[in-house]
């Protein structure tokens, strides 16, 4: 079966995965919020400490991304309708998450009372909402923390936004000639490498680590349009499969890591959505709970070590059993994010 055979219908495990992604997000910052010590993280040792559970999650969203969006924008050839479904998509959930942070948990939990909060930075979290944001804190929150951000997930968000208006400028190169796709990926990989060994410079206002980032991450969105782009001569085979499992775990330990999964795992990842016989369908009643987990997650960690940790012995710095941290948070995830995609994220969904 082809790729483009195998997506033909809405019976896939995209959403599945996706679920699994943000739980990978939510399993790395437990360790980075609560112990400071990401030794532990499974996917680190998998990867030879090159990556881990958070960054190969964010790398599974940017190439299921790259098909998803391309393949909306195929489709519809228009663009209000392509930015209305692409800002219901993303920007409600965004917006409302910011601001109960801002003004309800902020005020709650910050050292100092409400009258001092107010009139201190918070601003600047607010841009968030516009993606354009690079501040994470706000005032008097999670001082004696490890990690003083009040959402370490919002970061990629400007850089799918980025690679939303990227599909309308490169489009009708991609689709005329093919090769054009992965040539963009491969440019962006080779970036990616003289940024990630500290060669890269800044262009002006745009840091080093921003084109990094960017580097990265459109590149993984840039396989994920290619595969749209040929989909009909990629076939989903079991050897396939098996071969690219192999190299994926042998290479990585010779070479970058983003550049042998952008390879290799990519393959892995859309084999595993388009099997037929694994079609997460009870997962796909429930609801696409993946971006109100990636959101809500790291807020809800932050203020369970605040109201549950207790300081190290060495420094006043909270700590708690990272184990602990993730097991309530996704206590508290699950019937939120069930609540969020039903009353918020699929109302507006409604509207496209």
């Amino acid at each position: 079966m082809t790729l483009k055979e195998a997506a033909v219908d809405k019976k896939n495990n995209l959403n599945f995965i996706r679920l699994f992604a943000s739980l990978m997000v939510l399993y790395m910052h437990s360790f980075a919020i609560c112990i400071a010590d990401q030794s532990q993280d499974i996917f680190g040792i998998l990867t030879f400490k090159k990556e881990l559970a958070g960054g190969i999650a964010v790398d599974i969203f940017f190439v299921i991304s790259g098909f998803l969006i391309i393949r909306s924008f195929d489709r519809s050839r228009s663009l209000s309708r392509y930015f209305k479904a692409r800002f219901l998509r993303i920007w409600p959930l965004l917006c409302i998450v910011v601001l109960l942070s801002c003004f309800v948990l902020g005020p709650l939990v910050s050292d100092y009372g409400p009258k001092i909060y107010f009139m201190g930075d918070y601003q600047g979290y607010l841009l968030n909402m516009f993606f354009i944001g690079s501040q994470s804190t706000l005032p008097g929150l999670f001082t004696n923390h490890y990690s003083h951000a009040i959402n370490g997930s919002l970061w990629t968000l400007t850089y799918e936004v980025i690679c939303y208006f990227l599909v309308v400028m490169l489009f009708p190169l991609w689709s005329r000639y093919k090769a054009s796709g992965p040539v963009f990926a491969i440019s962006m990989g080779i970036i990616h490498l003289i940024y990630s060994t500290g060669h890269g410079i800044g262009l002006g206002p745009v840091s080093p680590d921003f084109i990094s980032n960017f580097a990265r991450l459109s590149m993984f969105f840039a396989v994920g349009s290619t595969y749209y782009l040929y989909e009909d001569r990629i076939k989903l085979k079991w050897q396939y499969f098996l071969l690219a499992l192999i190299l994926d775990l042998f290479l990585t330990y010779f070479f970058d890591f983003s550049i042998v999964f952008a390879v290799f795992g990519s393959y892995l990842i859309f084999f595993i959505a388009f099997q037929k016989k694994f079609v997460a369908r009870a997962y796909d009643k429930v609801g696409d709970l993946s971006y109100s987990i990636y959101l809500l997650a790291f807020p809800i960690q932050q203020t369970l070590l605040h109201f549950m940790g207790h300081p190290t012995e060495t420094y006043n710095t909270m700590t708690m059993d990272p184990y602990l941290n993730m097991a309530l948070t996704v206590l508290i995830l699950i019937p939120l994010s069930y609540m969020s995609w039903h009353l918020i994220e699929k109302q507006f969904l409604k509207l496209k």
